[in-house]
């Protein structure tokens, strides 16, 4: 009965750590499997913070890259003439090529991309002003030269005028200054033995044609030796001349011709008179005389006369 009752209260005795043992590990079971969804949770924490992270630097990078393009777009519109300014803008230009291709291949962290975006973007703004200011410098010049030649071209038209004016006036004392004949006469001559003349209208017994004239007092005509021609026409329109070569031809109105006779006088600004004979040569001819008298390159006088 004793032993009954030891072998009872052994086997209860060992139930009993049994169980105990059982509660133990159904204990560190639970407490394990709480650990394991605990590192779970955290882990999957740490995933989405960490795409969270991901795709705020990716969004950096992009907003990073559009600056980047967009300034790369400012610098196409930047226009300068001036060469050397225009090649530190293609140098800056191709700083922000290759950071821009950084960017794209993730070369670089967010930190330096920005760092140099930022350092980028301050150049440029730095060129923005400097060729606005060249800009308006160059409209106000540009403005300052259309009124300067404006003016000029006020100054040349008021010069134009004053040269036309000038010349107008020059034309006027040119025409005022030339000689003018008074009493112009042309005259058969028939000498007599005692070499004195008396005239005649006969073709065949006059033995020179004689001119007669006063010059007019002219103060403005520059003074001195002067040569004054005389071309008498035949009435078939001939030149009574000694020679027909160079020698005995003057220029008058913008041409070159014979002359019949000329004479040197010395004139000083005041009346004067001139005879110039021509002596014949051959038989006159009958019917009428055209003649002219010329001084300084142009006619003076000019009339008719007839032999019968």
């Amino acid at each position: 009965m004793e032993n009954k009752e030891m072998t009872s209260s052994a086997t209860k005795s060992k139930g009993n750590k049994t169980n105990k043992l059982l509660v133990v590990l159904i204990v560190l079971l639970l407490c394990f499997c709480g650990y394991l969804i605990w590192q779970n949770l955290e882990l999957q924490k740490s995933i989405e913070t960490g795409e969270i992270a991901y795709t705020e630097v990716s969004t950096e990078r992009n907003q990073i890259q559009a600056e980047l393009e967009e300034m790369l777009a400012k610098y196409d519109d930047l226009e300068t003439n001036n060469q050397e300014l225009s090649a530190e803008l293609t140098a800056e230009k191709e700083k922000i090529e290759e950071l821009l291709k950084k960017a794209k291949g993730k070369d670089w962290t967010i930190h330096q991309l920005k760092k140099e975006t930022e350092s980028l973007r301050k150049i440029m703004q730095g060129f923005v002003v400097q060729i606005d200011s060249l800009n308006q410098l160059n409209n106000k010049l540009t403005e300052e030269n259309k009124e300067v030649k404006t003016k000029l071209t006020d100054e040349q038209q008021k010069t134009k005028e004053l040269v036309d004016k000038n010349e107008n006036l020059s034309g006027i004392v040119t025409v005022a200054s030339y000689l003018k004949t008074q009493g112009l006469t042309v005259s058969g001559i028939k000498v007599k033995s005692d070499n004195t003349g008396k005239e005649n209208d006969r073709a065949k017994k006059i033995d020179k044609i004689r001119t007669s004239f006063t010059l007019q007092k002219n103060t403005i005509t520059i003074p001195g030796k002067k040569w004054i021609y005389v071309r008498i026409l035949t009435p078939d329109g001939r030149v009574l001349s000694e020679k027909t070569d160079d020698s005995n031809k003057f220029d008058f109105n913008g041409v070159r011709g014979l002359y019949s006779a000329k004479k040197e006088i010395d004139y000083q600004n005041d009346d004067m008179s001139v005879t110039i004979d021509w002596l014949k040569t051959d038989e006159f001819p009958v019917g009428e005389y055209n003649v002219e008298v010329y001084a300084d390159g142009v006619d003076i006088g000019k009339t008719k006369f007839s032999l019968k």
